[in-house]
């Protein structure tokens, strides 16, 4: 059976799990991880900028007089 490239984040952290093991991933599930987490990152990062952005007009809102 082959084996699938990951497609999720869990898969993705399950290739980086064995790779802190010393197991192997294949060169394509590797980068299929790398790109998953970045992408991840990515997202991760978008959200906390659209958060600050949010909690920002919120307090200047509550401020005003």
């Amino acid at each position: 059976m082959a084996k699938s490239t990951p497609t999720t984040i869990a898969q993705a952290l399950s290739c980086v799990k064995r790779l802190r093991s010393g197991k192997a991933c294949s060169m394509s599930e590797l980068k299929a991880t790398v790109m998953l987490l970045d992408d991840a990152r990515k997202t991760g990062l978008g959200t906390i900028r659209l958060l600050k952005d949010k909690l920002r007009f919120m307090t200047g809102f509550l401020n005003r007089n």
